[in-house]
């Protein structure tokens, strides 16, 4: 389960205790205010179409996991939306506020990018500077600044200025645009680092610790991401070729960012991530690169990066320490082996098995005769009664000594655990039950850190190649059938395929208890300074986690920076600092159970707020890679809406709960979420879809 932020924790997000609600019971299922009405569909004209991936294609988990997330539809400031297909092609969607009847124009179709087979290209985004003028990005490193003329029925695009990254194609990501004066504007772009991991060639070569097999080393991820900042000019330019981008300074992340936001009065940029940025280390200078503490500033001068593609590892990076054993499976049994000094006597070895619990203790010769020997007794097994994954039946587990499974000269043997299963045909996920994590507080963390038997856990399963190849096998014959028949076919009886979320006998308290992403805040001081960039990162390890953030709004109003964060079951809204002197948030209202009820989402594309009013999860079906034909039963899945009770109002019980279907089987998939303002004070929620554009009115 998640851990809980120390009480006294002040340095972000306090908690006004006169906005809690600890009355508060359930949320009420509801109808929509206008019924059947609420719901209207219109046929896109064209279909939405993602960019191709090439066949060398290769992404990391975090950029997946951003893609699934990425909001194709974004909100003007003159009450228009707008969202850029894979084909360069933009579309502009004006809502009459009177009937909420969309008006597609197609006002520009992008310059073609050049044949580049290799290069895996980013989503195209699009971003308001102001009043029919936006910032738009092709996803393969060109960017544009476009102005759009409403003052014809048919409305058309004009681009003013191309830009390039660079004079070769490098796909960067649009994360902010924010206009400083009537002469320039701020971005913040991101690139995938793709580093070349290097071995360790002084490294000792380690004994082998699988049966019949090398052992197998952990393998650090190699994908990072670069964020850079630019100004662009606002003037038309005449030039005939793309301006090449300056880049002002430039900051590493682990991930990439799941809320940003500029503070125009402060110059600084707020960037929410699961990981902190840290400063690019300039190419030729020692050392590692330099993090933003606690409350910690950090200059940063006008430096370059050293290249990510052909750097590599630093030199002198410690090799990865090998796994303490291996380990493989049956239906009836798991073997588990350990490394032992092939000198040990079987009189030093003691192992005892219980029904839950096993413990190991071996005293080898070579250690005990000299000190200086390479054997050393911290490489020893010692395995003090710790509790494994399930049960085992004791009086039949054994074990055994090879003195000679790594041949006859080799210093080391293999000491086998046999240990028979109680509960025949399950599958166990590792040997040992995992330690609970406690609390961060200096003395727990101590213990963490001294506890040599943690060592033991998540030691990955050893599987033989014929059963990876049977493995393989299987979720291929299962997505080829998934890819030809969508998402209900299933030769395995799960009805739609993949299960949206637990259910019955399936429900698991502890992982249902999970919700939100982990959320770490960094603020990058006087961002609008080239190359004087300040970090502050002021809770690096405190485990916040982001359950939502507000919807784009199509309106003049300047965007709305709140966040909605876990605290024990509700989400509580909070606005960042007006002042640049502090970093602590500022609690306006709670949205009592919120992180209880999204636990039980398990497809959530987006989780969005709406004011202090509506929090809005859309459940919507995974996307499959493949051919755009593939994906013809695939809809739009459905939007879980809660309503929290009036702000001050603590003792309210019951909050209001609505379930709305998005889209038909033939929608298409959800691509993007946004919102618009009609007459009489109501908002009107767009969902854009691969075939359809939904027109939600649940918002009176």
């Amino acid at each position: 389960m998640a851990r809980i932020p120390p009480s006294a924790d002040t340095l972000s997000f306090p908690t006004t205790p006169s906005l809690l609600n600890p009355h508060f019971e359930s949320y009420k299922l509801a109808s929509p205010p206008r019924g059947d009405d609420a719901v209207t569909t219109f046929p896109l004209p064209r279909v939405f179409k993602t960019p191709a991936l090439p066949d060398h294609a290769r992404l990391s988990y975090n950029e997946v996991s951003d893609r699934a997330r990425f909001n194709h539809l974004q909100a003007g400031k003159e009450g228009e939306v707008l969202f850029v297909d894979g084909e360069g092609v933009v579309t502009a969607v004006q809502v009459d506020k009177a009937t909420a009847q969309p008006n597609f124009q197609t006002v520009l179709r992008l310059p073609p990018p050049p044949s580049t087979p290799t290069l895996v290209p980013e989503y195209p985004a699009a971003l308001p500077l102001a009043a029919a003028l936006w910032v738009v990005t092709d996803g393969r490193g060109s960017l544009y600044l476009v102005r759009i003329d409403r003052s014809k029925a048919e409305w058309t695009g004009e681009i003013q200025t191309s830009f390039r990254l660079r004079q070769e194609e490098t796909p960067f990501r649009l994360h902010a645009a924010e206009q400083l004066n009537e002469e320039e504007a701020i971005l913040l772009l991101s690139v995938v680092v793709k580093e070349a991991g290097k071995p360790d060639s002084q490294a000792p070569p380690a004994p082998s610790t699988s049966l019949g097999s090398t052992a197998r080393r952990p393998i650090p991820s190699t994908t990072s991401f670069h964020y850079l900042s630019t100004r662009i000019p606002l003037r038309p330019s005449e030039a005939s070729t793309p301006l090449v981008l300056k880049v002002d300074w430039r900051l590493k992340g682990q991930d990439l960012p799941s809320y940003v936001s500029f503070d125009a009065a402060a110059g600084r940029f707020v960037v929410g991530s699961t990981s902190r940025l840290v400063q690019v280390e300039a190419e030729g200078t020692k050392g590692a690169e330099t993090e933003a503490g606690q409350g910690e500033d950090v200059d940063m001068g006008d430096e370059e990066e050293s290249s990510g593609q052909a750097g590599g590892q630093v030199a002198g990076t410690a090799a990865p320490k090998p796994p303490p054993f291996s380990w493989i499976q049956d239906k009836d049994s798991v073997t588990v082996a350990f490394p032992v000094p092939s000198d040990t006597p079987t009189s030093s070895i003691r192992v005892t098995f219980s029904r839950q619990f096993v413990s190991l203790h071996v005293a080898s010769a070579a250690a005990a005769l000299a000190s200086s020997s390479p054997v050393s007794a911290a490489a020893l097994p010692h395995v003090s009664h710790k509790k494994l994954w399930d049960d085992i039946l004791p009086h039949q587990s054994v074990w055994t000594f090879d003195r000679e499974a790594e041949g006859r000269n080799s210093s080391y043997g293999l000491l086998t655990l046999h240990l028979e299963k109680a509960n025949t045909g399950t599958r166990w996920s590792d040997v040992f039950a995992s330690t609970k994590v406690p609390t961060d507080d200096p003395s727990s963390a101590k213990i963490v850190e001294l506890d040599p038997q943690q060592e033991y856990e998540d030691v990955p399963e050893t599987l033989d190649p014929s059963e990876l190849a049977a493995i393989t096998e299987r979720m291929e014959q299962w997505a080829q059938g998934i890819m030809k028949g969508g998402l209900a076919h299933s030769e395995e009886g799960l009805g739609s395929g993949i299960p949206t979320s637990l259910m019955g006998d399936e429900i698991d308290v502890e992982v249902d208890a999970e919700s939100g992403r982990p959320f770490i805040v960094t603020w990058i001081e006087e961002a609008a300074t080239p190359g004087t960039p300040r970090l502050v990162c002021p809770h690096p390890s405190v485990p916040y986690s982001l359950l939502s953030t507000a919807i784009p709004l199509a309106s003049s109003a300047p965007s709305d920076p709140t966040v909605t964060i876990k605290h024990d079951v509700d989400g509580l809204l909070l606005a960042p600092p007006s002042s640049s002197d502090t970093y602590r948030w500022t609690h306006q209202s709670t949205f009592p159970a919120l992180a209880f009820v999204l636990a039980t989402k398990r497809d959530t594309r987006f989780v969005y707020h709406y004011s202090t009013r509506a929090c809005l999860a859309f459940d919507a079906p995974a996307l499959l890679p493949g051919p755009q034909t593939t994906r013809h039963n695939l809809s739009g899945g459905n939007l879980f809406a809660y309503f929290a009770p009036p702000v001050g109002r603590t003792r309210e019980t019951k909050g209001m709960q609505m379930v709305v279907r998005v889209g038909g089987p033939g929608s298409g998939a959800l691509m993007g979420v946004a919102a618009v303002e009609l007459d009489a004070g109501e908002t009107a929620v767009l969902a854009l879809c691969e075939k359809e554009l939904v027109v939600l009115r649940i918002l009176s």
